[in-house]
């Protein structure tokens, strides 16, 4: 008999297989409330947090399944039929406009004999496995299969075989997806950093092409730490960090009904500042910034990978890939108003742009790999909190709630399983 699969939905939930919950894994999960107390009391993670493949393939169910994982910037794909690929822990998708202006999130795999669809980036009325060349449209429905009539017709193929169309969310111009298809909304919970970054107005900014850093190795959380708090930039990026001192940093209190992002602001020491050699903006400041907001940069984390700074003329960007406990790349780009773009001088000013990021990720290249080094180590030790760490024990408690809610989630799943076996063992 022929397989018959299911008809394609608008988007599929296609959650993970669970993990044992192993004593090592239950071991970690006894150790973590200690680290999502408030700063005065709070300790760090238990460091096989940091560098267990056994732990990472629990937080690709706990979290990167469970939670919104960022994908893609609209700018990114501004016109109809433009498309960017992604791979989120080992699966391919894409980020399509289609010809109405809609943004779907959808798997990359052809259907038939699991090619990859798409190049980097394109714009094409249709997506062509380049394998067989079957072709779907940019619903993700499939529209050709060459000399498949022989085997199926074609009618029938099309309702068995599709691009699975995932659920995705669109905030302030920021792609997201959720893999198993059952996260709260993100927007109502991220409500304080809306207002406090509507004045940028990112959801009408374009991006400029992503350029891939790494692979490095240390832990995709170990990047979120450091880019978010701003205790080690007095200390390791003296000189270059100075115009926007750590003495300036302001923090948030932690709202567990609001608590989609971490971040918090640093001030400038003039106005219009920015992180480039000259230290000052590049390019023209956006006009709807009061000047409040024209003497900070926002430090914004929207976990699990999302990390950007909000500056007077622009943001800047990281999308953090994972590539297990151990290693992970970087998908760097800037957003900009579009009339900054159409300058005929972007380019040549760009570069000096490229240049000033760099020169703060080569120092945190080095420090970020000597710390995970030091967390492989017998000797780790967890500790405590400097104030200017605050937001460290925040993002705690964003993963803490999510691991603990996966691990019931695992737990009661288990014990429906052992009952079901109980209630239907034949009496001997």
């Amino acid at each position: 008999m022929a397989l018959k699969l299911p008809q394609p939905k608008d988007y599929r939930s296609a959650p993970l297989e669970d993990v044992e919950l192993t004593k090592s894994i239950r071991t970690t999960l006894a150790g973590l409330d200690a680290s999502a107390e408030n700063l005065a009391e709070a300790i760090t993670l238990p460091k096989e947090c940091y560098t267990s493949e056994e732990w990472f393939e629990f937080e690709k169910r706990a979290v990167f399944d469970r939670d919104w994982v960022c994908v893609a910037h609209i700018g990114s794909i501004p016109n109809p039929r433009d498309y960017i690929s992604i791979n989120i822990n080992d699966d391919p998708l894409l980020v399509v406009r289609d010809q109405q202006n809609k943004i779907r999130v959808m798997s990359a795999v052809c259907a038939h004999r699991g090619s990859i669809i798409g190049e980097a980036r394109g714009n094409c009325e249709r997506l062509v496995c380049p394998l067989h060349h079957w072709t779907y449209d940019l619903h993700g429905k499939l529209i050709g299969a060459p000399e498949m009539n022989a085997t199926v017709p074609l009618s029938e193929l099309k309702l068995q075989a599709s691009l699975p169309v995932l659920r995705s969310e669109v905030w302030n111009g920021w792609v997201f997806v959720n893999m198993a298809g059952q996260a709260k909304p993100l927007a109502p919970r991220v409500k304080v950093l809306t207002e406090e970054i509507k004045n940028h107005h990112m959801d009408e900014m374009l991006s400029t092409p992503n350029v891939e850093l790494g692979p490095y190795s240390w832990n995709w959380k170990y990047m979120q730490e450091n880019a978010i708090e701003p205790y080690h930039t007095w200390y390791l990026h003296r000189g270059i960090h100075d115009f926007a001192p750590s003495s300036l940093a302001s923090f948030y209190e932690w709202d567990d009904a609001d608590d989609g992002a971490v971040f918090h602001p640093t001030g400038f020491l003039d106005i219009d500042a920015n992180f480039n050699m000259s230290f000052k903006c590049l390019f023209p400041i956006i006009k709807t910034l009061t000047e409040k907001e024209r003497q900070r940069v926002m430090f914004v984390t929207v976990p699990p990978n999302l990390f950007f700074g909000a500056v007077p003329d622009g943001v800047f960007y990281y999308i953090i890939l994972p590539a297990g406990a151990n290693s992970l790349k970087l998908r760097v780009g800037f957003l900009y108003p579009e009339a900054t773009l159409k300058d005929r001088n972007f380019e040549a000013i760009f570069k000096t742009a490229i240049d000033g990021l760099y020169a703060y990720n080569d120092q945190d290249v080095v420090s970020n790999a000597r710390v995970h080094l030091g967390l492989k180590s017998r000797f780790a030790m967890r500790s405590r909190y400097a104030p200017k760490e605050k937001t460290l024990p925040q993002m705690n408690r964003w993963l803490v709630t999510r691991y603990k809610a996966y691990a019931a989630e695992v737990e009661t799943r288990s014990q429906s399983v052992g009952n079901r076996k109980r209630q239907t063992r034949v009496p001997g």
